[in-house]
């Protein structure tokens, strides 16, 4: 995977390891969002940034905290699974921990095929695994956020691979005419008739 070297100023320093991936949608197009967040104004940025056709950027480096996730508002019980606290109490800023990956998207859109492929290589590219426990979206650290929901499930469902029929259970038949066939999502799909 090729990934565009688009440094940002808006970072900063940190003694954190990155432990997991927070997704989120810019709510913006190209290029004027890859501008903003290289703007020193903006007080914005992300480790990356994905476009709808697939080119990703990276914008802070991996052993830097970006500036996204800042506020945190009703957290919920997957974020707080995962969020560090300080001595104090309160959360540590995501950025520090979490590898920061805004996605060219806008509210009611939902992301790109090409989006989908970027999101699994670059995730298959950590130090670490991407699994159901590490992987959240801003949502689930600002209540207020866009529903990643469902691109979160994709990518961790692209990420597990797709179910071979032999790692399920096998379908015993006493004769072929008890087998049913259909097609879903361009799929010949196999069953047992009731």
């Amino acid at each position: 995977m090729n990934i565009i070297q688009k440094p940002s100023p808006n970072f900063s320093t940190s003694n954190y390891t990155k432990i997991g991936v927070q997704i989120h949608k810019t709510l913006g197009l190209m290029p004027s969002t890859l501008e903003w967040l290289r703007n020193p104004r903006s007080f914005s940025s992300s480790h990356y940034l994905v476009a709808k056709d697939g080119v990703v950027y990276q914008l802070v480096q991996l052993k830097n905290r970006s500036w996204s996730s800042g506020r945190i508002s009703n957290p919920t019980e997957r974020a707080k699974k995962i969020m560090i606290k300080t001595l104090w109490g309160s959360y540590v800023k995501p950025g520090h921990y979490l590898v920061q990956i805004e996605v060219e998207c806008l509210e009611n859109e939902t992301y790109t095929e090409k989006q989908y492929k970027s999101l699994v290589s670059l995730c298959n590219s950590f130090d670490f695994d991407v699994t159901e426990e590490n992987f959240i979206t801003h949502q689930d650290t600002a209540s207020y956020k866009p529903n990643l929901e469902a691109e979160r499930t994709e990518i961790l469902k692209r990420l597990g691979g797709e179910t071979s029929p032999c790692d399920s259970q096998p379908l015993v038949l006493n004769n072929w005419s008890q087998l049913g066939i259909k097609v879903e999502g361009g799929k010949i799909i196999l069953f047992k008739k009731k």
